[in-house]
């Protein structure tokens, strides 16, 4: 068997429905990992501006919404098997040193509608970075394993993403 415990903050804070804050703080623990591994802490903050209610967009007319968003948050993953970190099992090789997979995400994002929400723009950009991959890695057979879970690599990905909708 394995066991996660998890504890979670998160703090919201809207002033005049123009500015929005959230910020939250999770804590993970899971058997999976040997002590001093075993916890992982994944902040997360956003701000979102309704620049459609400041006054000067209004008096327009013809601007209905306009949000500018920011966030950045981290997350864990725990995915490997129950005594990866052991070797309870002799055909097994075990990691000590296994730790949380962690990813690190930014976005940024901009809503627009126009004209009596008839045309609706939205924007988003974003950058993750996951660092401590949880692989299954191969084993040089002289070894008499075939294969060990390990903290290996990083990956990034980014991406912008376009919609228009119109009525």
């Amino acid at each position: 068997e394995n066991t996660l415990m998890s504890a979670l903050a998160r703090v919201n804070y809207n002033y005049k429905s123009r500015y929005m804050f959230t910020a939250s703080f999770r804590a993970d623990g899971s058997s999976k990992f040997m002590d001093g591994h075993r916890w992982g802490y994944f902040p997360s903050g956003a701000f979102a501006w309704r620049m459609g209610e400041e006054p000067w967009p209004r008096m327009a007319g013809w601007i209905n919404e306009a949000k500018l968003r920011v966030s950045v948050g981290m997350t864990g993953n725990n995915r490997v098997g129950d005594f990866s970190a052991e070797a309870y099992i002799p055909n097994n090789l075990g990691n000590r040193d296994l730790t949380w997979e962690t990813t690190t995400q930014y976005n940024i994002g901009y809503d627009l509608s126009l004209f009596r929400s008839r045309l609706n723009f939205t924007v988003d950009l974003y950058l993750k970075n996951t660092t401590d991959l949880l692989l299954n890695a191969n084993m040089p057979y002289s070894s008499g394993y075939t294969k060990v879970f390990k903290n290996v690599g990083a990956v990034r990905n980014q991406s912008i993403e376009l919609s228009l909708s119109t009525v």
